[in-house]
């Protein structure tokens, strides 16, 4: 089994290395590589399920549940932005965004095997534990793509104003990034708040644990309320656009640094 698990992880960070690349040869070349943009997704896919054997396979040979465990869970988290980006990428045309999902998959893949498979020690049933570990990585894989479609918006923006057309492999209209920008935000936001919700039991380690989990628990709150204050101002005030995307790639940089407390000091609790 951990030979079936290596040659998964090998082929998968071949995949997503390809598909890395064929997205942004699609975007870098003037006139498009339609060849590039046709193969992108496909190998983006494959990618997908060779990352999804390896996690299967990995946890299995070590016999954890991959939930409960900081190293699975990173890999996780970019495996679900990947899935989500396949499922809306012509429905919300978004195929340029794959130029930054391919290489957040391949760095979290990769990333993952240098972090520890052994699991905090707690007292909190399975059951919870499970709950609030799947609630944070689907949100986290929410996040992340919007994070992304946020930096493209800002990117395509600025082109627009000076001018600057990318040919056929272009990235998405405006509206239709703000749109999908929005819609990943709803869809990760109730994720985030029952993850909060669930950690809330975790509340009694502030003070044994020190500065490490008190970091750990300021910013995930910030994280919420950066994006409790994004949708609520959008509905209220309007903001869309600039606005919108800053406050999203503000939230995503929370959640990015919750990761890398973990990742630096993992053994403090439950992502």
């Amino acid at each position: 089994m951990s030979a079936i698990a290596t040659i998964a992880f090998t082929l998968g960070v071949v995949a997503y290395s390809a598909s890395s690349t064929l997205f942004f040869v699609d975007l870098a070349r003037r006139e498009g590589a339609p060849q590039a943009a046709k193969w992108a997704p496909w190998v983006l896919a494959a990618g997908a399920g060779l990352h999804a054997a390896h996690v299967i396979t990995a946890s299995a040979t070590l016999n954890r549940w991959p939930f409960d465990s900081l190293h699975f869970a990173l890999s996780l988290s970019a495996l679900i932005a990947v899935s989500v980006y396949l499922a809306l990428r012509q429905r919300a045309r978004i195929h340029a965004i794959g130029a930054f999902v391919s290489p957040l998959a391949l760095t979290f893949l990769v990333g993952a095997q240098f972090v520890s498979v052994s699991a905090p020690p707690t007292t909190i049933p399975s059951t919870l534990l499970t709950l609030h570990v799947a609630a944070n990585l689907l949100g986290i894989g929410f996040f992340m793509l919007a994070g992304g479609v946020s930096v493209f918006y800002l990117v395509q923006e600025r082109r627009l104003k000076q001018k600057r057309v990318i040919g056929t492999g272009k990235l998405p209209p405006l509206d239709s990034l703000d749109t999908t920008e929005h819609r990943l935000l709803l869809a990760g936001f109730p994720l985030l708040t029952l993850g909060i919700a669930t950690g809330a039991i975790w509340a009694r380690q502030l003070e044994a644990g020190g500065g490490v989990e008190v970091a750990r628990a300021l910013l995930a709150y910030a994280t919420w309320l950066l994006v409790a204050a994004v949708l609520t101002l959008r509905a209220v005030a309007g903001w869309r656009g600039r606005r919108a995307a800053y406050g999203t790639i503000a939230g995503v940089v929370c959640v990015m640094l919750v990761i890398l407390v973990y990742v630096v000091r993992p053994h403090g609790g439950a992502l």
